[in-house]
């Protein structure tokens, strides 16, 4: 056999070669196809209404309105967990404990379980913790739940009362138990300890700065207003 020969041989082999693979990639993405199309017609109907992130959001976002939105989602590509649009309202409020990325749906265990009574605060108001005593609230009383007055000086050194009808949200020291033991007669009487350090309040955002301002002075008390007639 010549070389000629060998040559067109080799050309017209490696033609068949290249026509066999044409033909099976060709009826590869036929059959992809195929399967495409039969799984549009048997679920491209079937969507639900998810909830996904408007944007990207960080781990401890407070949700608010503007951090979701409604896509309409073939339900064979929803991801387990996935929140639907009638789960916002039981959403709204609570905080992201992973990182979503802006178009992602949003899954259950990326939600905090819980709101937080930090998180449900009213609008214009903030959340301040300032240092205080039992003498300064309420004689060691003060807990959880109460309404107070905040009371203390300013510039002039005279007494006035800071936020009104505030609320305690929490403290160092919730309950006393102090039968049995006694740390002298004080102020507070026998037996009764002193060892609130901090409380936390909700108090109005236009007086939070006054507030811490004249905590630092060591010049605030926590006062219970009976309300009604005198």
């Amino acid at each position: 056999m010549s070389d000629r020969q060998r040559i067109v041989i080799a050309v017209v082999s490696a033609t068949i070669a290249a026509l066999l693979i044409g033909v099976f990639l060709q009826r590869s993405a036929t059959a992809a196809e195929r399967q495409q199309r039969a799984l549009l017609r048997r679920y491209g109907s079937m969507t639900a209404q998810i909830l996904v992130a408007r944007k990207d959001l960080e781990p401890g976002t407070l949700l608010g309105g503007g951090d979701l939105k409604t896509q309409s989602w073939p339900v064979m590509l929803i991801p387990k967990g996935a929140l639907l649009e009638r789960d916002r309202g039981s959403i709204t409020g609570k905080r992201i404990t992973a990182w979503v990325a802006q178009g992602e749906p949003l899954v259950r265990k990326r939600v905090a379980a819980q709101v937080k009574r930090l998180d449900s605060l009213a609008a214009g108001l903030s959340a301040v913790t300032i240092a205080t005593d039992a003498v300064h609230a309420l004689g060691g009383e003060v807990s959880e739940g109460m309404r107070v007055t905040l009371m203390g000086t300013g510039s002039s050194g005279v007494v006035t009362a800071l936020a009104t009808d505030i609320e305690v949200l929490s403290s160092s020291k919730i309950a006393r138990s102090d039968a049995g033991k006694s740390s002298g007669t004080s102020l507070l009487g026998t037996g009764m300890s002193s060892d609130i350090s901090w409380v936390t309040l909700a108090v109005p955002t236009r007086v939070a700065a006054q507030i811490l301002s004249s905590a630092q002075t060591g010049k605030l008390w926590l006062v219970l207003e009976q309300k009604g007639q005198r």
